[in-house]
């Protein structure tokens, strides 16, 4: 009987996964403001998805680089580079036009920490649309150094 209602709870989920992947948007139906289903947060005035994978879909579709910004809440030069940096309106305007933004928390997301090999915060780490690495910056930048390294990227 156990082994029975085990089957049928696995059949369940695998039934329930199947019906919602048939359910979701299209890749050419998202929007650059929402990924359908995946969470996001804001960092004084800029919107971040906090998932890699559909962020690059998004990317992928959209023809842009992504903006991959590694913060912990407990690093002070995370905070400045936030309040000073992600206030500019040059900065805002730069990165809400050009990128696909991403924010990887450091000390909840183990797995991506490891797979973007994140040592130390902040880490701002841009990739093309195909995921490759073009450039990483590690720790704190001042408006000028961070403005200048985003249009190297987007000329």
């Amino acid at each position: 009987m156990k082994k029975l209602i085990f089957v049928l709870i696995i059949l369940f989920v695998l039934l329930s996964g199947c019906l919602n992947a048939g359910s979701g948007d299209t890749a050419g139906n998202i929007s650059n403001e929402k990924i359908t289903g995946q969470e996001q947060i804001t960092l004084q005035g800029l919107t971040f998805n906090t998932e890699v994978g559909p962020a690059l879909l998004l990317a992928k579709t959209q023809g842009k680089p992504l903006f991959v910004y590694a913060r912990s809440q407990y690093c002070g030069a995370c905070k400045q580079f936030e309040a000073e940096t992600f206030t500019n309106e040059t900065v805002i305007e730069k990165l809400n036009n050009n990128f696909i933004l991403v924010s990887i928390d450091v000390d909840n997301q183990k797995t991506e920490t490891r797979n973007f090999k994140i040592r130390a915060t902040p880490t701002e780490i841009f990739l093309d649309s195909n995921g490759t690495e073009i450039k990483r910056l590690l720790g704190y930048r001042t408006n000028q150094t961070f403005l200048d390294e985003i249009n190297k990227i987007v000329k």
